[in-house]
């Protein structure tokens, strides 16, 4: 004999899983909106943007109904103008530190600011291990210090782990800018 307790959970079981299926599949008809991250970007996984990569990237978007209007241009990240954008200069672009001032060089509006992901990514290979971290971390406190600035908040600093959101042993250059763009909320309470 089935209960009416039974019928109820059964009912409230179906419902529920009627709407997260029609919440799946809304949310695969409805365009991600807002800037898509640097892996989006790089299609063929190199660690940089093509100009062929980021005007195909832009294109679908158009395509799909977002706007492009105040969208800076593969120019106007192409800080150092090599053809190509890197982590860092497509980083920029969320963090308004371009370094656009006049004789600037690339990356001069980043100097004595938050460190950049090549920074801390000592043997170039895209990614940031724990240990690459820590000394990348030690080297920066270091030199801080000597130019005399005051290094308030260490003992609140984000561990490794903390940052290391996917648990993989290292940092990609999406969770490395996450960490810094809570980093710089957190400044502003």
């Amino acid at each position: 004999m089935i209960t009416s307790k039974a019928i109820r959970a059964l009912t409230l079981g179906v419902a529920i899983g009627g709407i997260s299926f029609s919440t799946i599949a809304l949310a695969e008809e409805i365009p991600a909106r807002g800037p898509l991250p640097f892996s989006a970007y790089d299609q063929n996984g190199d660690g940089f943007v093509s100009q062929e990569e980021f005007n195909a990237v832009r294109e679908k978007r158009k395509a799909e109904g977002m706007p492009m209007r105040n969208a800076l241009s593969f120019a106007d990240l192409d800080q150092n103008q090599d053809g190509k954008l890197s982590v860092e200069e497509f980083a920029a672009r969320r963090t308004g530190r371009m370094g656009n001032a006049p004789g600037a060089g690339p990356g001069a509006g980043m100097r004595g600011m938050m460190p950049t992901f090549s920074e801390f990514d000592l043997n170039k290979d895209g990614k940031i291990t724990e240990a690459e971290f820590t000394d990348a971390r030690t080297a920066r406190i270091t030199k801080r210090l000597q130019e005399g600035y005051q290094m308030r908040g260490l003992a609140n600093a984000a561990a490794f782990e903390d940052i290391d959101t996917n648990h993989d042993g290292a940092l990609s250059p999406e969770e490395f800018t996450a960490q810094q763009a809570m980093h710089r909320q957190q400044m502003r309470q």
